[in-house]
């Protein structure tokens, strides 16, 4: 991983932030309609500034472009100050999860689709590997049956040692789940932001 790199994040991790922000912050159906153009004056995720912010983000995100590194900092600190911020980057990270695997297509996705039995799965884990890489600068191994992440350099340790964390993890379970036959549960085993070395996932295959 380069300085350079670690400088900018891609912009489909603010993008995805942005989005779940815009889902929790939409008003619910409660017979108070006409308070409602008041409320969303109140309600981060549905102003015009965020508006503009997406948009900006879908542009830089469709042509692979990354954002400077401080400023998806402040948006996870920004986030991590809501009382929904568990919810929030849990819906962040399957958006971010989801939204990179889509970036493949071609013959990528043709020979995955393909390839049978343990080529398609062995396939479908590189693949994994490539998208969290390219997308989340996070490196997945296969370790027995399950797969292991890690990172020195997490994008979320500097926000803070909180609900941010959660991002990731569901993040990398969406991936897995995109292109593997991975249905457990992603476990944060080590994190750089309470002391250790580098953050490190476990996915821990049903049944294991």
């Amino acid at each position: 991983m380069t300085q350079a790199t670690l400088a900018t994040v891609h912009a489909l991790v603010p993008l995805s932030v942005l989005e779940a922000m815009r889902l929790q912050d939409v008003p619910q159906p409660d017979g108070l309609e006409e308070y409602h153009v008041e409320l969303t004056t109140k309600r981060l995720g549905m102003s015009h500034t965020v508006e503009r912010q997406i948009a900006r983000y879908e542009e830089l995100a469709a042509r692979d472009g990354r954002v400077p590194r401080d400023e998806v900092l402040a948006l996870f600190r920004l986030g991590e100050r809501r009382p929904d911020a568990d919810l929030l980057f849990a819906d962040a990270g399957r958006r971010a999860g989801r939204r990179a695997a889509d970036r493949v297509g071609g013959v990528k996705l043709a020979l995955h689709r393909a390839l049978p039995g343990v080529a398609g799965r062995w396939y479908g884990w590189r693949l994994a590997a490539e998208t969290l890489k390219d997308i989340l600068d996070i490196a997945l191994v296969r370790e027995g049956q399950g797969f292991v992440a890690e990172t020195p350099e997490p994008v979320t340790h500097e926000a803070s040692q909180g609900p941010a964390c959660a991002f990731l993890g569901s993040a990398i379970a969406a991936v897995l789940r995109a292109y593997t036959d991975f249905e457990g549960a992603v476990v944060h085993e080590r994190c750089r932001a309470r002391g250790a070395d580098r953050c490190r996932w476990v996915a821990a295959m049903r049944g294991d």
